[in-house]
């Protein structure tokens, strides 16, 4: 079982990956083939956020105060 920091920082890392590979289809593909090979890493690391949200949707993770918590309520904040 992961804690509630771990689950975050997997998450964000994604998501700045996500962001960088954004960026780079808008401003850095030159060719169709790069286009396509973009997207479909981008395709793949918003599928890894689904699978992991999926996942980890019931399962409890305690927190460093010893609370308990739903990974889903960790989400927000």
């Amino acid at each position: 079982m992961m804690d509630i920091d771990t689950v975050n920082r997997i998450r964000s890392e994604i998501k700045k990956l996500i962001d960088t590979k954004v960026e780079h289809i808008v401003h850095g593909v030159d060719s169709y083939e790069k286009l396509q090979y973009s997207r479909g890493q981008l395709s793949s690391l918003e599928e890894l956020l689904q699978v992991i949200k999926y996942l980890l949707k019931k399962e409890d993770i305690e927190d460093d105060f010893g609370k308990t918590r739903r990974v889903s309520d960790s989400e927000n904040g």
